[in-house]
Parts: C-alpha cells; structure tokens; sequence
C-alpha cells in the first residue's frame, strides 16, 4: 500500500491547471470523510444499463472515475477496467476500497486528455458528469471516440443548459455545458442506442437546491 500510495502522489504532482485546480478541489470534498464516499457507491443506472449491451471479455475505461462507484461495478461485473481521476484523493479511496474487495482495477491519477492521447484502445469508454469540467470538451470527445473499438461503446451523462442566461451563469462557475442536442450532434456519425435530455431531480448538495437539464447517451461506433 506504501508503493500504491506515492504513485497516486507522484501522479497528482505532474497534473496542471485547470486540471490541478479541478482534482485540488475534489481532494478537498473527498477528504471531508475518508470513510465514507461522497456520491455513495451505487452505480449511475445509465452504466448498469450499458454494461448489459457488452460481452464479458470487455475493456473498458471509466474517464472521470471520481472515488469509484461505477468502476467498483463495472469490475464486480467482470470487465477488465482502467480508472482515472484527477483526485488523488479519489482515486486512493477507489483502490483502497477495491483492495478490500478483491475487485481488480487499474487506477491513475491523470489529466483525461493526457490519458487518452497514450491509452489502449477499449470496447466501451464511460464519461459520466465529467464533461461540464472541461473547457475543450468536443475536444476530449474526439478523442474518445478515437479510442474506442469498432462497434464499443461511449457512455456519457454530462450537463445542457436550457437558454443562453444558464449557459454563462455556469460558465462564470467554471462549468461548460452543452447546448441542446449538441452532444447527440457530435454523435451523428455513431448509432444512437439511448439519448434523453431532461430535468434531472432537486439536489441539495452545494450551497443551494438545484437541478440541472441532464443529458443522458449511449452510443455505438460502427
């Protein structure tokens, strides 16, 4: 555990704005309670729902993997998985808790588009509430979808905004949302298996209660 330790460490350490400002404050909200996760463990239902269109030898990447509760599903389920975050405090709670669980994942600490400019190819990539994140998102998208095996999968679930008035109040807070049916746009030349857009339901963590106009994808490369 000491070795596993200061790779996560030495891997934080290379990571730099915004990416650092990103996983500096994750670190934060993940060191809060270091027994306990801050988005629970029960995996998103888009990912148990995709998971079922993939055969049993599949590899798959789960980008923005946070403390893990989708990778920790996507092992139990046999697939062989590739975990990153930019939270090195995230990311040593995920293998922490799959250590004790005997569950096997491959986990760094790393910028998503540093990852995938080097990374193998995977039979489905899963980028769940990671996307809003990132300045040059269609970007990231390019590259996952080059990274993606003929006929896998890319499974998104990220944040549109629902007029011009939302869209620059999130950027003011460093979010980048996407515009309605832009993302089902960048995904014209895959097969839409499910896309759905709608609110999603009241939240309360944060300093208000809110909701966000949710985006829901899975989509197959030919």
């Amino acid at each position: 555990m000491i070795n596993m330790a200061q790779s996560v460490i030495d891997s934080a350490k290379r990571l730099h704005s915004p990416a650092k400002f990103l996983g500096d404050n994750y670190n934060s909200i993940y060191s809060k309670n270091k027994n306990k996760f801050y988005w629970g463990i029960k995996p998103y239902k888009l990912v148990t729902d995709s998971a079922k269109l993939l055969p049993n030898s599949s590899k798959v990447l789960d980008l923005g993997c946070g403390e893990g509760k989708n990778s920790f599903y996507l092992a139990k389920m046999g697939f062989g998985i590739n975990s990153v975050d930019v939270s090195g405090v995230g990311i040593k709670k995920l293998q922490d808790f799959a250590e004790k669980e005997g569950l096997m994942i491959e986990a760094q600490v790393s910028d998503a588009g540093l990852f995938l400019n080097n990374c193998e190819n995977f039979d489905a990539v899963f980028c769940i509430n990671m996307l809003q994140f990132i300045k040059q998102k269609n970007r990231i998208i390019k590259k996952m979808k080059s990274r993606t095996s003929h006929h896998g999968l890319n499974v998104i679930a990220s944040f549109a905004a629902e007029n011009e008035k939302k869209k620059k109040m999130a950027l003011a807070k460093g979010r980048y949302l996407f515009d309605t049916g832009e993302l089902k746009e960048r995904y014209k030349d895959w097969k839409i298996l499910f896309y759905e857009e709608k609110l999603g339901k009241w939240e309360t963590h944060g300093k208000t209660r809110h909701r966000h106009l949710t985006i829901r994808m899975i989509a197959q490369k030919p």
